[in-house]
């Protein structure tokens, strides 16, 4: 063996012998590192877990970090702050939620693309909603779900096995706020567009030891915002919208809470009318070729004179 191979090898010996002493003490420094940042992360969690979200997507009190499934939820404060009102606005705040109207105003809800366009009022959906775990088996009901909540789950993908039927495409839960073992109130006043004003509030306690209260009330009004395209005088799309509900909570053990639900919604505002697109048959009768050309103007719109548009729609619930 030459001088240079035997300097090689000897180099080679000593490398391999410093990387398998080096090996454990490498593995333990990073074993530690790994402990460190599991206890950074425990402490993260820790600190995260303070004012986290509790929902009930599985039927029992859990973190919504630990449901395995896709769920979106939101306090009632978020919604609040955020001005969401009624389950269609939630488009604003949920992905792969969508909202439409059917043909005659039977409101279509749509989870990641799973929806049902029916147009009959009593047309079953695929995506349900709840209240406190009672459904509202028909779209038309939801109207007024969403008065004084505690939070909104929307548990995206099939839920029949929780929530039955009618939830192919997702269930949309909402958890009223419950009375309170204090006495509290809240009022809430909005103006908008169209002389729109909305106006809500609560009182909320106990009535004895064992009994508790919660009042709630909201009532939504505005102008006609509709203009028709021949008699420019004439306005149409008045807002006449009130909701209430009354919680009555009994416990008469630790180990018994019964709680009686009384709610209802009335809407007395106007339907829409509607948008001249074109006629499609060149043999329309004059009266409607001689419309006028869409403007793209949602405010402009037409209907027949004296025409009464009121809906007069009205909810009431016992649970």
């Amino acid at each position: 063996m030459t001088e240079s191979r035997y300097r090689k090898l000897c180099v080679a010996s000593t490398l391999v012998y410093a990387i398998c002493f080096a090996g454990p003490a490498i593995g333990q420094t990073a074993d530690a590192a790994l402990e460190s940042d599991a206890e950074a992360s425990r402490g993260e969690t820790s600190s995260a877990s303070v004012g986290e979200i509790v929902v009930t997507a599985q039927k029992r009190e859990e973190s919504v970090n630990r449901v395995g499934m896709s769920i979106s939820a939101f306090t009632g404060d978020t919604l609040t702050s955020l001005g969401i009102a009624d389950v269609a606005e939630l488009v604003k705040i949920v992905p792969g939620f969508s909202f439409a109207k059917g043909n005659y105003g039977t409101p279509v809800y749509t989870l990641r693309g799973i929806g049902n366009n029916e147009p009959t009022l009593a047309g079953s959906p695929t995506v349900s909603v709840y209240v406190d775990e009672v459904p509202l088996p028909y779209s038309n009901m939801t109207e007024g779900a969403s008065l004084d909540m505690e939070r909104v789950e929307v548990l995206k993908g099939p839920q029949g096995t929780l929530f039955g039927q009618n939830s192919t495409g997702g269930a949309i839960n909402y958890i009223a706020a419950k009375p309170t073992a204090t006495r509290e109130g809240g009022f809430e006043l909005g103006y908008g567009r169209f002389n729109t004003v909305t106006a809500g509030g609560f009182v909320s306690g106990p009535l004895s030891d064992t009994l508790r209260i919660r009042l709630a009330g909201r009532k939504e009004y505005g102008d006609p915002w509709q203009r028709s395209a021949t008699r420019p005088n004439d306005r149409l799309g008045k807002t006449d919208k009130a909701a209430g509900r009354l919680l009555l909570e009994w416990t008469p053990s630790d180990r018994a809470t019964l709680l009686l639900n009384l709610n209802g919604w009335t809407n007395q505002s106007d339907a829409l009318a509607g948008q001249f697109v074109g006629a499609i048959n060149p043999r329309a009768p004059a009266a409607l070729r001689a419309q006028l050309v869409p403007t793209g103007n949602a405010r402009v719109a037409d209907w027949d004179p004296g025409t009464d548009f009121s809906v007069d729609d009205d909810f009431w619930q016992a649970s």
